[in-house]
């Protein structure tokens, strides 16, 4: 899962033994360098995720904080931009629980069912609300259907999200469960409907599922029609995907500043040493900044990366990142011969579909599309 990175409060007050210093030092009204006052809906979002992430046994009285706080941010502030992140977040708490606390995780998710079914028959709760609530309904859904694959769960999963299509309001946080629910059904055993479904949700009435809906077909269609790249590398040498047809070819995506992604260099050159007679070749792709460029050439330098290198310094903004659902390094892909990606696709509760072919399973994919036993 793609793990969300999210604002903490500032707490520290500086305090100063000197009165007239203290007001020396205090920020002037309207100093361009002076914090905007937050706001009680961002407070209470500061707080939820303090509560969430501090550390600390895990227990009855550490869920039962953490859904309080969910919860109160949700019944107050159901339309704040950060809503749907606080749902998914909420239901998705359970990750944190160890999965040998079995109990724990259960215990969590049933004080959970019970908050929130509470939650939307007190007094006062607005529409909004409510619909915030059916939202976390159907991300406890998603949760346990990622737990158990079932015919069962992935049923009571439709359900809610039809619920929850049915909510006013429910728009806001369709597109996010309509995602999951479509990595779900292409990492089960009906996989090929995963693709129906996203041609279907085309033309949905909601332009955000739509707009998701396009998004993730992408994946499908490179996985039908040979991938399209074409550059001028690091080095000044011609890359075209269209000259590299009959060969494997393996796309990493790397950047300098990525430590890790810079390690799994030397099992490329490994690979490729190997292979590259046979016909397998790497091609990289930098997701560099423009100012890192140096780094960049320093980087290949110092590691003696002997691949062609693409770098336009716009990261994941260049023009052929988006048909791979590339937002994050390092990533690995795999094309066939023909320019057919090869590599499993892989589905979160939040983010876009993302093929990456783990590093330790690279030369297997490469042996066996060459026909090497």
């Amino acid at each position: 899962m793609k793990r969300i990175l999210l604002p903490s409060l500032l707490l520290s007050v500086l305090v100063l033994g000197d009165a007239s210093r203290a007001h020396a030092q205090a920020p002037k009204v309207g100093d361009p360098k002076a914090a905007p006052a937050k706001s009680a809906a961002d407070l209470a979002f500061d707080e939820f995720n303090k509560v969430r992430s501090s550390p600390g046994v895990q227990d009855q009285a550490r869920f039962q904080k953490v859904i309080a706080a969910g919860v109160s941010f949700l019944t107050q502030y159901p339309t704040h931009g950060q809503a749907a992140g606080v749902v998914t977040n909420l239901a998705f708490y359970a990750t944190v629980i160890d999965r040998k606390q079995a109990a724990a995780r259960t215990s969590y998710l049933s004080f959970l069912k019970l908050d929130i079914t509470n939650a939307k028959y007190k007094d006062g709760v607005t529409d909004n609300a409510k619909t915030a609530l059916v939202a976390v309904d159907a991300a406890i859904a998603d949760f346990e259907a990622r737990e158990l694959s079932s015919r069962e769960n992935m049923g009571v999963l439709r359900e809610k999200i039809d619920a929850l299509a049915e909510s006013p309001g429910g728009a806001r946080f369709l597109a996010e469960r309509e995602r999951s629910y479509v990595h779900l059904t292409a990492l089960g055993p009906a996989a090929a409907n995963a693709e129906k479904q996203l041609n279907q949700l085309l033309n949905h009435a909601e332009k955000s599922v739509k707009d998701m809906a396009r998004e993730e077909l992408n994946i499908f269609e490179v996985k039908k029609v040979p991938y399209a790249l074409k550059f001028t590398a690091l080095d000044g040498k011609a890359v075209d995907f269209e000259q590299l047809r009959g060969k494997v070819v393996a796309l990493y995506f790397w950047s300098s500043t990525n430590k890790g992604s810079v390690d799994r260099f030397e099992s490329l050159k490994q690979i490729q040493s190997d292979y590259r007679k046979k016909g397998f070749e790497v091609v990289t792709v930098s997701y560099d900044r423009e100012e890192d460029r140096e780094k960049l050439v320093k980087a290949v330098k110092d590691a003696r990366i002997p691949f062609p290198v693409y770098f336009d310094g716009k990261q994941a903004k260049n023009d052929f990142s988006p048909k791979l659902n590339v937002y994050s390094v390092p990533r690995l892909f795999v094309f066939d011969q023909k320019g057919i990606l090869q590599t499993t696709i892989q589905g979160s509760p939040v983010g876009k579909l993302q093929p990456d072919l783990p590093q330790n399973q690279l030369e297997g994919m490469v042996k066996k599309l060459l026909g090497i036993k």
